[in-house]
């Protein structure tokens, strides 16, 4: 896919995502937008789905492909008891893997679900991601298909997109199930890695949180007057004001703010009347939620190195490179969309594989380890 296009294809994805975040019922077309932009032939479903191991148990947050009998029958028999379900729980959030990764095929094509649900379709293969986990519930994202077309794109798409699935999903259950009252909504937005402000009418800063506190502190491209946001970009602002006043057909907005040590992306969304009290607390209610972070790429050659030598998950060379390169994990779960608390269970793992026990010596030996890995001139993690 030509390079402009593919950009302007993950735009309309991720504009589709958060739209989702405070309208749940469009997470149906966010998975829609995901399959026709990124898809090959055939595979034309999509299921975003909590789902419990013990009592077996599931729950649709949305799906492309799949009609309500589908969905029903689905719930009933098969969520958090089929194979890929099972397997899919132990994987970390984040990771996205083919299902003969985690389930070898012949074995999968013995069990109920195939024979007796997606045989149907001839759906022998799918794309799974692991996207969050909240007490014994499990969110993921399964796209069954036959075994046709090339998914190395999809697969691409899809693991580009967790981090944002992950804060639109974590966003519309705080909506959905909290109801984002007051002070419990501020806490929940000052704990989140991401860069989480909201807007009043007049774009007047109603809150903050941590991590955008920090990043209007240093970033020389929005600014705070007289208690209203300014953004050195003139369109970005004009887009901004037209989203908190209402103007217009667009409910979100793409926004990318360049400063000197890091690109931030942002999501701006327009708030339903019914939760912008909420979102605001005392200080009024929100017009416009922001949400975003910095992007960083992983090196895919040094990734591949990592995962060689050492026999890594691609999560786990991912985050070995971040602190080879003498980033922390906190910055590895801001960038990632993931918490502190997976990031720390996936260096567990990259401690056991390579024999060290403390992140200095990691950096260490990976600086040191043979195969020119590392090119003095160029950074593990490379911003884009």
């Amino acid at each position: 896919m030509h390079e402009r296009k593919l950009l302007a294809a993950y735009d309309a994805v991720l504009s589709d995502i958060y739209e989702a975040a405070l309208v749940p019922a469009h997470w149906d077309v966010a998975l829609s937008s995901l399959i026709n932009h990124f898809s090959p032939p055939r595979w034309d479903v999509a299921m975003l789905v909590w789902e419990r191991l013990h009592p077996a148990t599931g729950r649709f947050i949305g799906a492309a492909g799949v009609s309500d009998f589908a969905r029903a029958g689905y719930i009933a028999m098969f969520a958090g008891r089929q194979p890929w379900s099972v397997n899919g729980h132990a994987l970390p959030v984040g990771q996205v893997v083919h299902s003969d990764e985690i389930v070898p095929r012949d074995i999968f094509k013995r069990h109920d679900f195939y024979t007796n649900f997606l045989a149907n379709w001839e759906d022998e293969v799918a794309i799974i991601a692991s996207l969050d986990r909240h007490g014994q519930d499990h969110l993921g994202l399964c796209m069954p298909a036959p075994d046709v077309g090339d998914s190395s794109l999809l697969r691409q798409a899809v693991t580009r997109l967790v981090p944002h699935i992950q804060r639109a999903s974590r966003i519309s259950r705080r909506i959905g199930e909290a109801d984002l009252r007051a002070a419990n909504a501020e806490a929940g937005l000052d704990a989140s890695p991401s860069i989480i402000l909201t807007l009043g009418p007049d774009m007047e800063l109603l809150h903050a949180n941590r991590q955008a506190q920090e990043w209007l502190g240093r970033t020389q491209g929005a600014r705070q007057v007289q208690q209203r946001l300014r953004f050195a970009d003139k369109d970005v602002q004009q887009r901004l004001a037209n989203l908190a006043k209402g103007m217009g057909t667009n409910r979100t907005e793409n926004i990318t703010i360049g400063d000197e040590l890091r690109t931030i992306f942002l999501v701006a969304m327009r708030v339903d009347p019914g939760v912008s009290a909420d979102l605001a607390g005392a200080n009024g209610g929100a017009a416009v939620l922001l949400v975003g972070g910095g992007r960083r790429d992983v090196s895919v050659q040094i990734v591949e190195r990592l995962r060689d030598w050492f026999d890594l998950t691609p999560s786990e060379a991912k985050i070995a490179a971040y602190i080879a390169d003498g980033k922390s994990l906190e910055e590895y779960a801001s960038d990632r969309g993931v918490s502190v608390n997976a990031a720390r269970f996936l260096i567990k793992g990259v401690f056991a594989k390579t024999g060290v026990r403390r992140q200095a010596e990691l950096a260490a030996l990976l600086r040191e380890a043979p195969l020119d890995w590392h090119n003095p001139i160029d950074n593990f993690v490379t911003t884009i």
